[in-house]
């Protein structure tokens, strides 16, 4: 994002997809009710909102594509694999009415089948949630699980910070805290595969304060994170979504706009690597460390400044593996695997509804992604299949097809899942940034309470900035 403001330089056109990259640099006044900078979900839905309210809005996208975090990539004809979120679950009531509204149908995970368990060299078929591990370990794992839902009963969401034991539970990591309740090193491990599930990151970098706030915000239950919200998925994938709401928009996206400079003012005036915009409001969805990125004049408040500063990413690397057939269906398997050997160390079935093709969706998280950042693109393929073939035999070796996505490569993304407070974050900075600053607004799914880091929390989140804004701009025009 970083780059000098070259205003009133024309943009070439870069094609793409829902979008325009052509038009004029403005003569003069607002041009614009509002701005929004990102068209994901939670970009996309904002602007949808503020248009059905009669205001005037433009769209502006880094990538040459709509949908963010959401990346669907065809590998045969009306064949589909997810690069990017894919799931949806009980309670996520937004993103599957949008589905509804858009057409884009709903289908259940494949579940069938006995679940594979890989630990000390060793694979393990089972049935149920929870893999085959020692009655100590079971004992412990539901201890811990219960002890998180009970911390974070006393959690807001919205504002962690004003917990009771706020600043106990901020001074340490998931990680740490884990350590303190588990002697048992299967129970430790399988805590922390979770945790990576969940963030992309070890457990060890993220403030167990941030994780009861998750808790809280996907309705108090922490086996909701790990099971229910991969349990239906979306026909076709849900980058649809993204696409359909673009299509509807009065102002076309502008792709291939990456913001790099923000006047603030009474009127705002946005600048893109070639073109300047002008709003009374602005409402910025990008990913946090990607905001850090964009230079404000004047600038961000030093607590906004710092706390942008402090937002990692996590260093997952997704994989899609396709195969003539879903073989290990005949094997009586569902497809989910649990390992404790990497890179790939959680793997689901990821074959479309009709079972034809084969796939097989991947995993690398944390330290594991890590490991795969500096390889070739031939290497890593190579350790991913192998990791394949230890759980399913030879014929997992030999995909028909083969995808994968290091999202830590993606400019506009830095990472994925989403970004982490680590320790000390949210009982220092979070009251202080928990708003607006003057007419420049923050959305995202990462910055939403209610099921933050996920589809559902992109949507509610630019439900509400869409709110805010009408209501700095007044119920009607004027």
């Amino acid at each position: 994002m970083a780059g000098a403001v070259t205003a009133g330089l024309a943009v070439a056109s870069t094609g793409g997809e829902e979008g325009s990259a052509a038009g004029a640099t403005p003569a003069g006044g607002s041009d614009y009710d509002v701005i929004v900078v990102g068209a994901g979900l939670s970009g996309l839905t904002a602007a949808t909102a503020l248009e059905r309210a009669g205001r005037s809005v433009l769209v502006l996208e880094a990538r040459r594509r709509v949908g963010g975090r959401n990346y669907d990539v065809a590998v045969a004809p009306g064949v589909v694999v997810e690069l990017g979120g894919e799931w949806t679950g009980p309670g996520q009531t937004r993103v599957q009415a949008l589905a509804h509204e858009l057409g884009v149908g709903l289908f259940p995970t494949y579940a069938t089948g006995s679940n594979l368990y890989y630990r000390s060299g060793q694979l393990q078929r089972y049935s149920g949630d929870i893999p085959p591990t020692s009655p100590t370990a079971l004992a412990q794992l539901a201890q811990t699980i219960a002890s998180l839902n009970q911390m974070a009963a006393g959690v807001s969401a919205a504002a962690p910070w004003q917990a009771l034991q706020a600043g106990a539970y901020d001074a340490q990591t998931i990680g740490s805290w884990i350590a303190g309740q588990n002697d048992s090193p299967e129970a430790t491990f399988l805590a922390g595969l979770s945790i990576r599930a969940d963030y992309g990151e070890e457990a060890s970098q993220v403030s167990l304060l941030d994780l009861l706030a998750e808790i809280t915000g996907v309705g108090g239950d922490f086996n909701t994170i790990i099971g229910s919200a991969q349990s239906t998925r979306f026909v076709g994938g849900p980058q649809q979504l993204s696409k359909g709401l673009a299509r509807r928009l009065a102002h076309p996206v502008r792709l291939s706009s990456p913001v790099v400079a923000v006047e603030r003012g009474r009127t705002a005036t946005v600048h893109t690597t070639g073109q300047s915009f002008r709003a009374r409001q602005v409402i910025i969805t990008a990913p946090k460390s990607v905001t850090a990125a964009i230079r404000f004049d004047p600038g961000l408040p030093p607590d906004h400044a710092q706390y942008l500063q402090r937002q990692p990413t996590g260093a997952t690397v997704k994989i899609q593996a396709v195969y003539d057939t879903p073989f290990w269906r005949q094997q009586g398997l569902s497809g989910t695997v649990t390992s404790d050997t990497g890179p790939i160390e959680i793997v689901y079935d990821n074959s479309p509804p009709s079972g034809s093709p084969g796939v097989l969706v991947g995993f690398a998280e944390g330290n594991q992604g890590r490991s795969l950042f500096g390889l070739s693109d031939g290497d890593r393929r190579a350790a991913v299949l192998a990791s394949l073939a230890r759980y399913f035999g030879p014929a997992a070796a030999r995909p028909t097809h083969y995808v994968d996505l290091v999202w830590a490569r993606e400019p506009y993304s830095g990472g994925a899942y989403g970004s982490f407070n680590p320790p000390g974050v949210l009982t220092s900075m979070g009251a202080a940034v928990s708003g607006p600053v003057d007419n420049i607004h923050f959305a995202g799914a990462d910055y939403s309470p209610e099921w933050p880091g996920y589809m559902e929390g992109a949507i509610r989140s630019g439900e509400a900035a869409a709110a805010q804004v009408l209501a700095a701009l007044g119920a009607h025009r004027g």
